[in-house]
């Protein structure tokens, strides 16, 4: 049976250094993303709360895909900062070694549900944002961050501005990351003084 593409955002999740230390490290690392997960969707607006939220872990990342009925704006700054609370709390008591800290990276676009697997488009390009090299050099340069936040260029147009929920374009900046053999415009948020920015050539850009 065909599947039809569906529009929806996706944000992919990785957990920053889930393999230094032994198995136990990692073992914690991931209960304690799953728990904030768990506390970050009981906070969810009730409007935006649907059973069409998918949440898929593998292994170290964890991809969710949330339908358009969730404004991609609320999704970049509402979930974000949602989930940035959390993090700060389950890490309050938390030594460097169990702390847990994350990579965020967001799309918008088509995305091909088959409960419980998923793909498409826009979850290619999460993947692919969520693995850049950039993301994960202001990752180490923010050592006080819990988390980081990579937007495609498509998400950024979309909710950039100047008004309250928007994002700040002013903690961001364009980069660019392979994908899938091309290269793609992405926006970090991250300090002046990551080492990051990488305005490369637009030639043989992927279409964003």
């Amino acid at each position: 049976m065909r599947t039809v593409p569906v529009t929806a955002t996706v944000v992919r999740i990785g957990i920053v250094a889930s393999s230094r230390g032994r198995t136990a490290r990692a073992v914690h690392l991931g209960v304690t993303l799953d728990a904030v997960l768990d506390e970050v969707f009981e906070q969810v607006p009730v409007p935006y709360r649907t059973p069409t939220w998918y949440r898929r872990p593998e292994g170290d990342t964890t991809t969710l895909v949330i339908p358009p009925t969730v404004p991609r704006r609320w999704v970049a700054t509402g979930l974000v900062g949602l989930l940035d609370d959390a993090l700060k709390r389950r890490n309050r008591h938390l030594d460097e070694f169990g702390r847990l800290r994350l990579r965020l990276a967001l799309d918008h676009g088509d995305v091909v549900l088959r409960p419980p697997n998923f793909g498409g488009a826009a979850v290619a390009v999460a993947v692919w944002l969520c693995e850049a090299e950039e993301l994960k050099s202001a990752v180490a340069a923010l050592a006080s961050a819990d988390q980081v936040l990579i937007v495609s260029d498509r998400v950024y147009a979309a909710v950039a501005g100047e008004g309250e929920h928007d994002l700040d374009p002013a903690e961001f900046r364009r980069v660019v990351v392979p994908a899938g053999g091309e290269r793609e415009i992405a926006w970090l948020r991250a300090g002046p003084d990551t080492g990051t920015r990488n305005t490369g050539a637009v030639g043989g850009l992927a279409p964003s």
